[in-house]
């Protein structure tokens, strides 16, 4: 597999290659880098969907009582283990860094890498 990184091809990191740094390789955004399978694709849609209802019930700024606190508070850490397991496996099917912003377009299946600060375009030399 070639990942395009700075508009060259160069081949994809293995798993026993030595990196100094993780960062150094990292494709730029929107780079796909694999496909997902149904079941991925399906849990990335259950995740996001958790993560949606999560977003917008904090946006509600509702107060909760004690026993509702620990509750939510549960139900956040359920997900976040959950979320956090499931990118995991990703990341090691795909053998890159779990830290990488990988995502899921659980509509159409590619695993691409997501919005990042650290890729610079090369300046034109005119």
């Amino acid at each position: 597999m070639l990942n395009r990184i700075r508009n060259k091809l160069i081949p994809a990191q293995e798993i026993g290659e030595e990196v100094d740094n993780i960062y150094a390789i990292l494709p730029p955004p929107g780079t796909i880098i694999e496909v997902a399978t149904e079941e991925e694709m399906e849990k990335a849609a259950a995740l996001e969907i958790r993560h949606m209802a999560f977003m917008r019930l904090q946006e509600m700024n509702i107060q909760f009582d004690g026993a509702s606190y620990k509750d939510l508070l549960k139900e956040f850490q359920d997900f976040e283990t959950d979320s956090s397991k499931f990118w995991r496996g990703v990341a090691s099917r795909l053998s890159v860094p779990y830290e990488w912003p990988i995502r899921i377009d659980y509509a159409n299946g590619p695993i691409y890498v997501g919005e990042h600060e650290l890729y610079e375009e090369e300046e034109n030399e005119d």
